[in-house]
């Protein structure tokens, strides 16, 4: 039984049609035609009489789907007669042509009435009857021809054609229908949705903007916070800071196991990925195991930089129309794994409340963060799990978050930290793991282009226009050929933080280092002593900078021994006074030495009051290195060997010392972490006996036939990379 609305519209195209016959069969001088209104309503009732039986009988050939498109076979003949009525209603037409527009507009309502039901006619059926009705049609025309009304004639012709091809214009009309709603429906969907997420992320900012002062002034002190570009502590007097959305290079981030993650800050492939954090977060809603992701990087890779942008980005409302509105909260693992790992936790809520009003004198409703945890508004980012250096404690910050996460099951999470650092503390409730890929061409010269022109912006005190833009390309340009034709830095160039250390060092002396450990003490000597020459600026301390990073040595590598970057000040000035009397005598007291290097230089500091730390862990890394090679103490690396906090420093240690005594410790104690440690070495370190060197060969030919997998795995890593280089220096 067809539903009424399947024959409604057919219907109403039928009445439609027979009356605007009638009526144009009613205007004056048109009886003259002949035409009868007896006619006319008996066809009206024949094709509605037809369409109810087809409807009824099942013998339609459409179902009631298509059916109901036969209305618009009604409709069009109704607005092309209906057009000509007028004319001919309001005398618009001349009298030689009265009755051709007065047959024409008549055969339309006619085909009006007629074809709602023939088009529920079977295929075979309407075709014939197309037929017939051209003949017939075809027939009038000749009639009215031997008549010498050629105009009338011709319409009819031309209608007898029309419906001729009749069959293959509703073919047509039905493919393009077709390709039509196939292409362009989906365009004009995502058009209108796009709109719709538009104007519906501009409505509920209006909202807020009106009816939430706290929310407007913690989004505002955000912004504060997180608008400038830190670049990890490398601040000299005077220097500029870039602002952080200006210059941000958005990371590429590659799906990827935890284990099967590179630790090095050079990496010595990449892969192909070019997903961003917000495709991720983009898909949410469709994909709740992305509501917890835990992105890895080696050290510089970016991850804190990501994080402080997507919350400089949710704070001013600029995050991609398809990501969810969410409330950004950062937290720094390092600065609250006390308090999370304490006899009574607070909770998530309870702690960044507490922040909140400590750090930035707000003062939130109450419960509003946890009601706007428990409804999944807010993205929570904690970063540096890594840098929770003792292991135990480490493992304790997973289990609070895991536990948070449990509590707030709709909020969203993203954790950060190196590969060695989750390796031993994974959580157990992360969705996904996230590796960031290093900087590719295209990024490197995007950053490089970005980062000149703020440096020409500040530096000129200038808008930008076009000699502020060429400047900066010239100099962006410049540092782009030195990377071409400096190989070694091409890799290092790949990490986002060297890139910057790379940068800062070719604006301030127009020269590049060749290797990681000279990169590193290029910029040391920059920011100790050079940049301080260069600007004119006065040593107060008059300290060379051998002397002063010699004091910087002692106290890395007493913090690497305590496993921690920070330290107190007090605490400071206990372990370096002594090497300071050595080279200062009593001229300069500890606590200045670290206030100078901490606002002069920038090496060190103030993470927060009275709590210091290395300006970014491979700064800690590289002088505790410096430290070993220089007083020829390498026995705690030896020690060290399995532990991955030392790892970096052994790796900087190498690439300068006799690597022999280390590969030893390695073959004596052999587990895949002084295993990895040891082929490092042996690939990066400046030189090793012959004997030792064919021992570590032997046990790497021997470990790819291991029953153990991750040291199957990791002898042929090695053997891969190694094919690679020798591949790279014979091309």
């Amino acid at each position: 039984m067809p539903k009424w609305k399947d024959w409604l519209l057919p219907l109403l195209m039928i009445l439609s049609n027979g009356v605007f016959c009638w009526l144009i069969n009613q205007l004056p001088g048109k009886k003259e035609f002949g035409i009868s209104d007896a006619l006319i309503f008996c066809l009206m009732g024949v094709c509605i009489l037809a369409l109810f039986v087809l409807e009824l009988s099942g013998k339609s050939q459409s179902s009631s789907a298509a059916g109901n498109q036969n209305w618009l076979a009604g409709l069009l003949p109704l607005i092309g007669g209906g057009i000509l009525y007028s004319l001919i209603r309001f005398e618009q037409i001349p009298g030689e042509y009265s009755s051709t527009v007065f047959y024409t507009s008549l055969g339309l309502f006619v085909a009006g009435i007629v074809l709602p039901p023939v088009l529920l006619l079977p295929k075979t059926w309407r075709k014939q009857l197309f037929w017939f009705l051209s003949a017939v049609l075809l027939v009038i025309g000749i009639y009215w021809w031997r008549q010498g009304q050629q105009i009338t004639a011709i319409t009819f012709i031309v209608l007898a054609i029309v419906a001729a091809l009749s069959p293959i214009i509703v073919l047509f009309i039905n493919k393009f229908k077709q390709q039509s709603k196939v292409r362009l429906d989906p365009l004009v969907a995502q058009k209108l949705d796009n709109l719709a997420v538009s104007i519906t992320s501009k409505l509920e900012f209006w909202l807020w903007e009106f009816t939430s002062l706290f929310k407007r002034q913690y989004y505002q002190n955000l912004i504060y916070t997180y608008r400038t570009y830190r670049t990890q502590g490398l601040k000299t007097a005077g220097a500029f800071t870039p602002d952080l959305d200006k210059v941000f290079v958005p990371l590429r981030v590659a799906s990827k196991a935890p284990g099967q993650m590179s630790a090095a800050m050079i990496p010595q492939q990449q892969a192909a990925a070019n997903l961003r954090i917000w495709d991720f977060l983009s898909k949410i809603r469709q994909q709740p195991v992305y509501k917890r992701i835990v992105v890895i990087g080696s050290p510089g890779s970016g991850k804190t930089t990501l994080l402080e942008h997507l919350t400089l980005t949710y704070a001013q409302h600029r995050q991609p129309s398809q990501a969810p509105k969410l409330i950004p909260v950062l937290l720094y693992l390092r600065q609250i794994r006390d308090e999370i790992t304490g006899k009574q936790p607070p909770t998530l809520a309870e702690l960044v409340t507490k922040k909140v009003k400590d750090g930035q004198s707000l003062q939130p409703p109450p419960q509003w963060f946890a009601e706007k945890f428990q409804q999944g508004q807010c993205l929570v980012m904690l970063d540096g799990l890594d840098e929770v250096a003792e292991e135990s404690q480490r493992r304790g910050v997973s289990q609070w978050v895991d536990i948070q996460m449990q509590k707030y099951p709709e909020t969203t999470f993203i954790l950060t930290s190196r590969p060695f650092g989750y390796r031993n503390a994974q959580l157990q409730q992360v969705g996904i793991a996230l590796e960031v890929q290093p900087f590719n061409l295209k990024q490197r010269e995007q950053f490089l282009h970005s980062w000149y022109l703020q440096n020409e912006l500040i530096r000129q005190a200038r808008r930008e226009d076009t000699g502020v833009r060429q400047a900066a390309a010239t100099k962006a340009n410049d540092l782009i050929e030195r990377l071409r034709n400096f190989p070694p830095l091409v890799a290092m160039a790949c990490n986002p933080l060297l890139l910057t250390m790379i940068a800062l060092i070719h604006d301030n002396r127009g020269a590049l280092p060749g290797s990681r450990v000279e990169l590193y003490g290029e910029i040391c000597e920059v920011l100790l002593i050079r940049r301080l020459q260069a600007k004119g600026v006065p040593d107060n301390i008059q300290l060379n900078v051998g002397q002063q990073q010699s004091v910087l040595q002692v106290l890395a590598i007493n913090l690497m021994i305590q496993q921690t970057r920070e330290f107190k000040l007090a605490q400071g000035v206990r372990i370096i006074q002594q090497q300071l009397a050595a080279v200062a005598g009593n001229q300069i007291q500890p606590k200045r030495f670290l206030k100078y290097i901490e606002n002069i230089s920038g090496l060190l500091v103030e993470k927060e009051l009275g709590v210091y730390e290395f300006a970014h862990l491979s700064f800690q890394e590289y002088l505790a290195a410096a430290y070993v090679k220089e007083t020829n103490q390498e026995k705690p690396l030896i020690q060290k060997i399995n532990d991955s906090w030392w790892h970096e420093t052994i790796r900087l240690y190498a690439a300068k010392s006799d690597t022999t005594n280390l590969i030893k410790a390695a073959l004596a104690n052999p587990t895949v972490e002084s295993l990895t440690i040891a082929y490092d070495c042996l690939t990066e370190g400046n030189r090793v006996e012959p004997g030792v060197r064919q021992q570590l060969e032997a046990k790497l030919e021997s470990d790819l036939e291991s029953p153990d997998p991750e040291v199957s795995k990791l002898a042929a890593q090695v053997q891969l990379s190694r094919r690679l280089k020798n591949a790279v220096a014979s091309s």
